[in-house]
């Protein structure tokens, strides 16, 4: 009954559209923004203090989100299991809380003989992001489906290089500022 929707992407209203019959001149998209705290840090003394308190390695790919089915984890680790076999010296730290049907992945990890280089911070504070993303080397974001994607804004906000998915809104907000590829790829994942 409402006589506007206002969607936070293309791909948002598409589904809206398609899922729903709303007619399409009333949707219309109004993409979302990183907040200020997200922005390159030059703070060596708050970036230090970010580092020890999470416990981060020196160089590392970050991902940062709820850790579930969707947000395609499984194949980030493979992948980045292919890409140390290729000489990556990189860690892997993954931000963020468990969610539904994530607590096989730490014996994927084992799996894998990745232990001691890939890293499960938990839920980090939102004060304490800004500095995370500034300290990862880049970001990867390689979900399956967003309605958004937010993260993707914030890594770019911090001046971190992003690595996400062509698909769903994910292409739509990154853009060509960002490598996208496709999520279901485990090898597209590890050239990128």
């Amino acid at each position: 009954r409402a006589t506007a929707i206002v969607t936070v992407s293309e791909s948002a209203r598409r589904d809206l559209l398609r899922l729903h019959g709303v007619a399409g001149d009333r949707v219309s998209v109004v993409h979302e923004a990183a907040s200020p705290a997200f922005h390159p840090i030059d703070d060596r003394a708050e970036l230090d203090r970010v580092r020890g308190l999470y416990k981060l390695p020196p160089r590392f790919v970050l991902y940062v989100g709820t850790i579930e089915p969707r947000k395609n984890l499984p194949r980030l680790i493979d992948a980045f299991a292919e890409a140390r076999a290729r000489g990556v010296a990189h860690h892997l730290v993954c931000v963020g809380p468990y969610g539904w049907s994530s607590r096989d992945l730490s014996g994927r990890v084992e799996r894998l003989g990745l232990h001691g280089v890939v890293h499960f911070t938990g839920y980090a504070r939102f004060e304490d992001l800004p500095a995370i993303y500034n300290l990862g080397d880049f970001f990867v974001f390689p979900s399956l489906y967003e309605g958004f994607g937010l993260p993707v804004v914030e890594a770019m906000a911090s001046g971190i290089p992003v690595i996400t998915s062509n698909t769903s809104s994910l292409g739509e907000i990154a853009g060509d500022a960002a490598e996208t590829i496709d999520p279901t790829s485990t090898h597209a994942l590890t050239d990128a």
